[in-house]
């Protein structure tokens, strides 16, 4: 019981993931992440912006921009 309390208090969620994303987009994300997902690419934008929820999109682009560090400080 205790485990899986810690654990889910170290899942982000889908806000947090979108503004990570955001905040690390590059020139050519969205276009990646709907090539992947097989969603539109104006879909793609809308959902990385806040306009439409959707999980499968916001975790791609979140897996493409993990690990990238941001320039903005």
């Amino acid at each position: 019981m205790e485990n899986s309390n810690r654990r889910s208090s170290r899942t982000l969620s889908m806000e947090q993931k979108r503004n990570i994303v955001n905040a690390a987009r590059r020139r050519g994300d969205v276009k990646a992440v709907s090539r992947k997902t097989g969603f539109a690419m104006s879909t793609v934008s809308e959902v990385l912006s806040g306009k439409y929820n959707n999980p499968r999109i916001v975790n791609v682009a979140f897996d493409r921009a993990r690990g990238r560090k941001n320039a903005k400080a």
